[in-house]
């Protein structure tokens, strides 16, 4: 069985511990997505799984002969000389060396090595299979390469394209442990969807870093968060490991306030009473019990996250423009010497619409939008913006609007509408985490990320009634880019924009357009229209490849798979089933809980007034309300967390399935 097992580990990284005598265990069929803020370390991690990064203390253990499938950071010159099949092929073990050191051993009746080499032909055929280069060209179709580019020398290949080459061919190879980091980058949505259904039928185990908010919760079966004080390890998608946090959270800070009532109250009486001889002994006593519960409160203090600060914006409501934003007629474009990328296209866009451009890469979604906002020109055909239009554009490289060597607050009003005060520019760049630190910084300096936050900052302040956007979440963390989703999703103007993002293209796409050799195809029920066709081509496409014999063979599958399915479907509804009363009596348990805490908090706050002291059968009778109130709420606080755990089991059982 593949496992990777993790001891006693620390490190530390820029004066900050990623973690600090930690111990896990990964074994077959798990896939955890290491999750974080940028410059929390998850790629540090990945690289201490993989033994390229040392640790401060403890150790990464592998069982003997464990694969380790890691993608190198950088291709080597020779690399670069080598045809991209055959070089994807080298990374595998040979079948003719093996036949070879075959027939020697059968020619000398050594049978050791006989034995030796029936056992790594046992391990070899369930890795690589009988035909390992059918097995190489599958991978490279699965991640977009066409069948004319695997004789071309990888160094033909732009920098994205390699990225996908080192993938594939780490894939190739084949691992008991495969270690991935950002593997959706410079991937199409296409080739993302071909990666998750290969990642989920991996047999081993599969730790991983992305951004991607679909592909982590259909892929990942458990999630390591290193954002706060320290690891934290949890089954599940990451989309129940968020409500699972802020569940947590909401516990934790509910018992510390509820701590910090009773140490108030508790110092109150001591305050109050400990100089009077016939209280004396009470307040001493009142001293130890605060005593006690400040110990309780520094380990409720240690599980809360501190706050950290996050993107959340709003974008300004736009002006009123014609209802015709944008009016395209016969618009061609080709490079110099090249056939022009799409037939003549001719659409309009309308004041308020949302449209994403989607589709393979290459298929020039980005030089249409180039084309759109004048940074190309066409080749023929006729580009008509609406009166009363203000564009705001957004580049994937930033250094197509950014200028390296000015100021961030020298860039942001240039960017900005002219009649942006020097107040709004200081307020806005602090909304985008850009604060007084960054206003004199030079750009050049920035992070991909400050860059990206830098020209969001600009469309901000642009007053922009049409948006257009190429790749907008690149180089954002993943809580900077739900806050961008939010906003677009809110945003009342119109919108072109082209992403890979599948959780942007469903939150903020109304529709989808396709481009490409056949024109442009519209999809008007936006990405869930989308995504329905992809799967209908990839059904077709496989029906077609098969013949009368695969044909049967299929068909007898499909019902194995359909039975399949239906005892899944029946497991999932026999657990929804179980899972409907605890969740119901789980949210029962939340609104008790707030509705005592709330009465605790509005008694503790008469019980502190002076005129309540003053008449002892109030304050009796509040002081016997305010206990049973706490006691009623360590119960319920009890009875959630075992809720929790149950719900959280049953979940993971039905998310299994």
């Amino acid at each position: 069985m593949s496992k990777i097992t993790i001891q006693n580990l620390s490190k530390s990284l820029g004066g900050r511990d990623l973690m600090s005598g930690f111990s896990m265990e990964a074994v077959s069929g798990m896939r955890l997505a290491v999750t974080g803020p940028n410059g929390c370390g998850k790629s540090t991690f990945l690289r201490l799984m993989a033994g390229e990064a040392e640790p401060d203390s403890g150790r990464v253990l592998l069982p003997p002969g464990a694969r380790l499938g890691y993608v190198a950071q950088e291709l080597g010159s020779s690399d670069l000389e080598e045809p991209l099949l055959a070089w994807v092929m080298s990374a595998l073990p040979s079948w003719k060396e093996f036949w070879r050191e075959w027939e020697r051993a059968s020619l000398e009746r050594d049978e050791r090595a006989l034995e030796s080499l029936s056992a790594r032909q046992a391990e070899m055929e369930h890795s690589l299979g009988y035909n390992p280069e059918h097995r190489a060209k599958a991978i490279l179709s699965g991640l977009g390469f066409e069948e004319k580019a695997w004789p071309h020398p990888v160094k033909l290949l732009s920098g994205g394209w390699r990225e996908r080459a080192k993938l594939a061919r780490v894939l190739v190879a084949g691992a008991d442990v495969l270690l991935l980091d950002e593997p959706t980058n410079h991937l199409d949505i296409e080739a993302v969807e071909w990666l998750e259904q290969y990642l989920l039928c991996f047999n081993g185990v599969l730790i991983f870093v992305a951004h991607d908010r679909v592909f982590l919760d259909r892929v990942g079966t458990h999630v390591l968060f290193l954002g706060g004080d320290k690891p934290a390890l949890r089954q599940g998608t990451f989309s129940e490991f968020l409500e699972w946090r802020a569940q947590t959270q909401q516990q934790m800070e509910a018992k510390a306030a509820q701590l910090s009532g009773a140490i108030g109250r508790q110092m109150a009486f001591v305050s109050r009473f400990r100089y009077k001889a016939t209280k004396a002994r009470q307040a001493q006593s009142k001293l130890k019990a605060v005593d006690k519960l400040q110990k309780e409160l520094s380990g409720v203090a240690g599980n809360i996250e501190r706050r950290r600060k996050t993107l959340d914006f709003k974008l300004p409501e736009p002006a009123r423009a014609d209802k015709n934003i944008l009016s395209v007629a016969d618009l061609e474009f080709a490079f110099p010497g090249g056939r022009s990328l799409w037939p003549r296209l001719t659409f309009n866009l309308y004041r308020g619409q949302k449209v994403a451009l989607a589709g393979p890469n290459g298929a020039g979604k980005t030089t249409l939008l180039k084309c759109l906002t004048g940074e190309l020109k066409p080749s023929g055909g006729t580009i008509r913006m609406g009166s009363q239009v203000r564009m705001g554009y957004f580049s994937q490289h930033q250094t197509e609007i950014l200028r390296a060597n000015e100021t961030v607050m020298g860039e942001i009003r240039r960017l900005s509408d002219p009649r942006s005060s020097t107040e709004e520019l200081c307020s806005v760049l602090g909304l985008f985490m850009l604060g007084e630190e960054y206003f004199e910084r030079f750009v050049r300096d920035l992070s991909g990320g400050e860059k990206s936050r830098l020209v969001l900052a600009s469309l901000f302040l642009a007053r922009a009634n049409f948006l257009v956007l190429d790749e907008p979440t690149n180089h954002l963390d993943l809580e900077s880019r739900e806050a961008l989703v939010n906003a677009l999703a809110d945003y009342e103007g119109a919108i072109l924009f082209v992403a890979h993002d599948r959780h942007l293209l469903a939150e903020a796409a109304e529709v989808i357009w396709t481009v490409g050799p056949e024109g442009l195809s519209e999809f008007l029920g936006g990405y869930e229209a989308y995504e329905a066709h992809l799967k209908a081509q990839a059904s077709a496409a496989c029906a077609l490849s098969t013949g009368g014999r695969d044909k049967a063979m299929a068909k007898e599958s499909r019902e194995e798979r359909q039975a399949a399915k239906r005892r899944q479907a029946e497991e999932r509804n026999a657990l929804s089933r179980q899972l409907k009363p605890l969740r119901e009596r789980y949210a029962q348990l939340e609104g008790e809980l707030e509705q005592a805490m709330t009465r605790q908090h509005d008694v503790e706050q008469v019980l502190a007034m002076p005129e309540t002291y003053a008449d002892a059968a109030k304050f009796s009778e509040l002081s016997k309300e305010y206990h049973g109130l706490k006691e009623q709420g360590d119960a319920l606080v009890l009875e959630l967390a075992d809720l929790e755990e149950r719900i959280g089991e049953l979940e993971a059982r039905r998310e299994a399935l």
